[in-house]
């Protein structure tokens, strides 16, 4: 049978070896430690949770202090493409800034640097270079101004400095208006966690939040490997000239894929599943809830890495395939918003959700996770079914591929 031999030749590959022990390190290192012990109410009420409030009276004072703070040091740090960056402005860009401060607070340039005095100060280093910095508190803020023109200020100003600053405008009300939990709101938490999401629930979300990660990029190796297996093994004319149809053998192919690399992943949610049902064998946790969530959650991360793994490899090579996932993993993590929590939009390929409670924030964008998901589901069998008309090209001798680098490569380096 086709699909046996297929999943038999994952099983003796490097590639899938590595795959599976990057899966169980993902598992044991990161996620493992929740399950050290049960979440009980007593915890869940020493702890001090914050929400986002996202009131405008909250946001507009705190992030004005902390501009002008970062303004009188020139300091400000950012976070491009998630990296760390320590900026620095020249003196055209610095007055720009300073006009926004004068705009919204109403201070002249020279009030504005009397704050100074007026103001803690400390140093930090970044490399070799000591800079001054200042925490400033109670910046005035002017009545007239509208939260619409602050927020664009704030724009602006996130565009000054490159971007992945805590003045994004969608990043505003998370950085500048966290207040902390009263008890009700700890208790309602832990009844949402016990009543609603059935214990089981809430953890294979975080269990999905954490191999989601791995999943949404390590898959492309395995499928890539297994697309260029018959051309390292000479072993292309043979099976171009078998008489099973491209459609059956890509699928099959596809599907041998997918159920390989689900192995480790539900042998770790199985070990997560019973370990749960341990620490809360008093509270009837739902064994089907955890398998359901993480189903939902991670079966498509699969799905649309293996076939983008499989048309890319077949299209140019494995190594392209590799990149160009890479970007799109790369690109998905990093467009994150600062919130690791109900962090899912329609189009989100690596949905957060970093947080055993908070089932409302999840909840308040449910429609969009059930969308997502099917798209890139549904995405993910198109390219399949590309992948199939790509490889009956190549059976047809219509189409052999194209070469990027290397002999006859469209950037091959020209004598």
């Amino acid at each position: 049978m086709l699909f046996i031999k297929e999943c038999k030749k994952l099983f003796r590959s490097v590639t899938f070896i590595i795959y599976s022990v990057l899966v169980v390190l993902m598992f044991w290192t990161q996620y493992w430690d929740v399950l050290d012990a049960p979440l009980n109410e007593t915890a869940c009420m020493s702890y001090e949770e914050t929400k986002t409030s996202g009131d405008p009276e909250l946001i507009m004072p705190a992030a004005l202090d902390s501009l002008t703070g970062c303004y009188l040091s020139n300091s400000y740090i950012c976070y491009p493409y998630g990296f760390f960056k320590s900026v620095h402005l020249n003196s055209s860009k610095s007055k720009k800034i300073q006009k926004y401060i004068t705009e919204l607070s109403g201070l002249s340039s020279d009030e504005i640097e009397a704050l100074k005095d007026q103001n803690d100060k400390f140093y930090t280093s970044y490399g070799t270079t000591d800079y001054e910095e200042y925490n400033v508190k109670d910046v005035p803020l002017k009545k007239d101004v509208t939260y619409e023109r602050f927020v664009e200020i704030m724009g602006d100003v996130n565009d000054i400095l490159g971007g992945g600053s805590d003045y994004k405008p969608d990043a505003l009300a998370y950085n500048f208006s966290q207040v902390k939990m009263t008890e009700e709101e700890l208790k309602e938490q832990y009844n949402d966690f016990i009543e609603k999401d059935h214990i089981s629930i809430a953890y294979g979300r975080l269990f999905s939040d954490y191999l989601g990660i791995d999943l949404a990029f390590v898959p492309v190796f395995v499928a890539a490997a297994l697309i260029t297996a018959d051309r390292r093994g000479k072993m292309k004319e043979l099976v171009y000239s078998r008489k099973v149809s491209s459609f059956k053998l890509v699928f099959t192919r596809f599907a041998a894929l997918f159920a390989t690399m689900m192995i480790p992943v539900l042998l770790c949610a199985a070990l997560s599943a019973a370990k749960i049902m341990y620490m809360y064998s008093g509270s009837d946790p739902s064994f089907t809830g955890f398998f359901a969530v993480s189903g939902a959650w991670l079966i498509p991360n699969i799905a649309m890495t293996t076939a983008v793994g499989m048309l890319v490899s077949e299209i140019f090579s494995a190594g392209a395939a590799i990149l160009v996932q890479f970007i799109f993993w790369f690109g998905s993590l990093m467009m994150s918003d600062a919130a690791l929590y109900g962090n899912i939009g329609k189009f989100t390929f690596i949905c957060r959700h970093n947080r055993l409670m908070y089932r409302a924030d999840f909840m308040a964008n449910y429609d969009n996770f059930v969308f997502n998901r099917v798209f890139y589901l549904i995405l993910s069998l198109v390219m399949v079914l590309l992948t199939v008309f790509v490889y009956e090209l190549k059976r047809g001798g219509r189409f052999n591929g194209i070469v990027l680098f290397g002999k006859g490569g469209i950037f091959r380096r020209k004598a």
